[in-house]
């Protein structure tokens, strides 16, 4: 596997986009091939399949004013083949400060073209609130 600049650069694009409301570019993203997943950071944000997915970004885009204030931190992009992975810190911006986040993203060539066939966007929480304990980090 090598790293990939090219899946880097998708990535802050993709951050932009989702900060500008984007939603075109967003949906140009994303695969039509079965088995695309975006799990986001709620509990019933678990989305299959292109239509889906794009269903409940417009929806919640347009609940957000438009837009996704989202951005990139430091991505790692690699790629292997046909297939690449994105892993970031991005910030989301919310009215009350920056809300650190965890973010990956898997793509895989379509004809030329990378495409979003999975994503998962975390909240980071304390072993403490999660396992009851501190772990070795």
């Amino acid at each position: 596997m090598r790293e990939s600049r090219e899946l880097r650069d998708l990535h802050i694009r993709l951050c932009e986009a989702y900060a500008r409301g984007d939603t075109g570019f967003i949906e140009r993203l994303f695969s039509r091939e079965a088995g695309s997943l975006n799990i986001g950071t709620d509990p019933h944000e678990w989305w299959m399949g292109s239509d889906r997915i794009l269903q409940a970004w417009k929806a919640q885009f347009q609940a957000l004013g438009g837009r996704v204030p989202l951005v990139a931190g430091d991505p790692q992009a690699w790629q292997e083949g046909s297939v690449g992975w994105v892993a970031d810190q991005p910030r989301l911006q919310t009215p009350d400060g920056d809300l650190p986040m965890r973010l990956t993203c898997v793509f895989h060539q379509e004809e030329g073209e990378w495409r979003l066939v999975q994503t998962h966007a975390s909240l980071g929480v304390a072993n403490e609130a999660s396992v009851g304990s501190e772990l070795p980090v």
